[in-house]
């Protein structure tokens, strides 16, 4: 695993939101990636701005 992998998942994990990334990068599988710290990334990112827009984790749109 890489070292942005790692750190965004520790930083996920700290926020209680690791389960949701994980399964939102899931959802990713049909789109194209440079590494997947990438879309590690990018999972991270759609969990918290939907945590930060007042969603609860099991609103999550996972398909998106």
């Amino acid at each position: 695993m890489s070292d942005k992998v790692e750190d965004i998942l520790y930083k996920a994990y700290g926020e209680g939101i690791w389960s949701d990334v994980l399964s939102v990068s899931k959802s990713l599988e049909g789109k194209h990636y440079h590494t997947y710290g990438d879309k590690i990334e990018e999972a991270y990112n759609i969990v918290k701005t939907k945590k930060e827009k007042g969603y609860e984790n099991k609103h999550l749109d996972k398909k998106r």
